[in-house]
């Protein structure tokens, strides 16, 4: 098991619940240390996604769609149940279990809900049907969707905007992340 990955190098995305693969992305190491897993997933990269949006993702075939443009900068803090996207115009929180590493790449398990932060401060839900959608469907525990709204209370209780990344810019010599041999 990797200990930390080099910056540039392509890396394998899994959103894995209970023993299935449901949601799988290439990405770019931007940066790995103790603290953080700093991943860039150009427009292009190889993804697979449930086949149908806006219905539960974990029992769905999955379908190649390319990440659309213009590509994310994902935040990984180590140990927190939720991931932070930078896009153009705001800030997105990803709620997700702490990601496990492997050989070639992370894992992790998507818990439906995010939230979004506008730059000029203020917080939405996204995706609060989903997850009502995963308990009443008995895929997620209350217990479980309580944790996951917990989370989120806890990252806008810490505001941890703006981050410092916000004006990274992606390596032009890295090459696009390709679709590896045996993408899950």
């Amino acid at each position: 098991m990797a200990e930390s990955f080099a910056v540039g190098r392509a890396i394998v995305v899994r959103h894995v619940w209970r023993g299935r693969v449901f949601l799988v992305w290439t990405a770019v190491v931007a940066h790995d240390d103790t603290n953080l897993l700093a991943l860039w997933i150009p427009p292009g990269a190889p993804c697979l996604r449930p086949g149908v949006r806006d219905a539960l993702p974990y029992e769905q075939p999955l379908v190649e769609r390319p990440w659309h443009a213009p590509g994310v900068l994902q935040l990984w803090a180590r140990g927190a149940a939720h991931a932070i996207w930078l896009l153009d115009d705001a800030w997105y929180v990803n709620l997700q279990e702490p990601f496990r590493r492997r050989d070639d790449g992370v894992e992790t398990a998507d818990q439906l809900l995010d939230l979004v932060r506008a730059r000029d401060g203020r917080w939405s839900w996204k995706d609060e049907h989903e997850l009502e959608a995963a308990v009443a469907g008995g895929f997620v525990s209350p217990e479980e969707a309580a944790g996951v709204h917990a989370e989120a209370e806890r990252v806008v209780a810490a505001d941890p905007f703006p981050t410092g990344w916000e004006n990274w810019e992606p390596d032009p010599s890295w090459p696009a992340p390709s679709r590896p041999a045996g993408f899950f």
